[in-house]
């Protein structure tokens, strides 16, 4: 009789698995797509990531610290190589993102310049020489 109760113990536990199984599921099917920023695409992505570096050199008049500067010129020479003609739709969804009330560019620009770095790093495995040693 023990052994039989022990044998019941796991028809909870596997339903309750069962029903993670399919929450994960749900909630991963009604996720948005896996592009940074609303783009609609890989190289849309690639070319929004491609103007905010770009509006960062500009803004720093490539003046800017050292390991900043040379993290700006890795990012644009990456994101130019993965923009397939999609750049000039890049540049309008920043500034469709900078143009919206409220939005401080500065912030912005250092959070997507932020996003766009993990991203190359964690979907393209890209290893920037200024991030290296800390």
């Amino acid at each position: 009789m023990v052994h039989f109760m022990n044998r019941l113990v796991w028809v909870p536990v596997a339903g309750l698995l069962a029903a993670l199984f399919w929450l994960v599921w749900l909630d991963g099917k009604s996720a948005p797509g896996g592009y940074l920023f609303a783009t609609p695409d890989a190289a849309t992505e690639a070319g929004y990531c491609l103007a905010v570096a770009e509006r960062g050199r500009e803004l720093t008049y490539g003046q800017g610290e050292r390991k900043l500067e040379q993290f700006l010129g890795e990012s644009i020479d990456f994101w130019r190589m993965r923009v397939e003609g999609a750049g000039p739709a890049g540049h309008v969804a920043l500034a469709r993102d900078l143009a919206r009330p409220g939005v401080n560019e500065g912030a912005h620009l250092h959070l997507a310049l932020q996003d766009c770095g993990r991203r190359a790093v964690a979907l393209y495995g890209h290893r920037f020489a200024s991030r290296a040693g800390g």
